[in-house]
């Protein structure tokens, strides 16, 4: 098996609970020998989006929202504060476990292989 039921099961939970508020988030979660991930960015007052695996933003004033400028700048900016956020908040505590990880698998001499690591777009079998 390459994934862990409970953790398909608790981030079946928590992207309930994302999608009920309509916000954004980046979920880690990890249990030994396997961690599931979601990287939610689409909320309804963003225009970013994944697709094919690469963060896009799409936000033509004309052809997105028919020239309404006054939507087209609220959206705008809400996304940028989304991407700020999350950047300025997860990007130090993601970098210091960076770093942490490497020191600790050097003094121990670790060895990781594949392991199962799923986000959530991917299936449980």
């Amino acid at each position: 098996m390459e994934y862990s039921p409970k953790l398909k099961k608790v981030m079946q939970q928590i992207k309930q609970i994302i999608n009920d508020n309509d916000i954004a988030a980046l979920v880690f979660l990890h249990t030994p020998g396997h961690g599931e991930y979601l990287v939610k960015v689409d909320p309804s007052y963003s225009v970013a989006k994944i697709e094919n695996e690469k963060l896009r933003v799409r936000a033509r004033l004309q052809e997105d929202f028919k020239g309404d400028k006054t939507t087209w700048l609220n959206k705008t900016a809400d996304t940028s504060n989304m991407l700020s956020v999350l950047a300025e908040t997860c990007g130090p505590v993601i970098y210091g476990i960076m770093q942490l990880s490497e020191s600790l698998d050097k003094e121990v001499n670790a060895q990781h292989f594949g392991g199962g690591h799923s986000s959530h777009t991917q299936q449980n079998n």
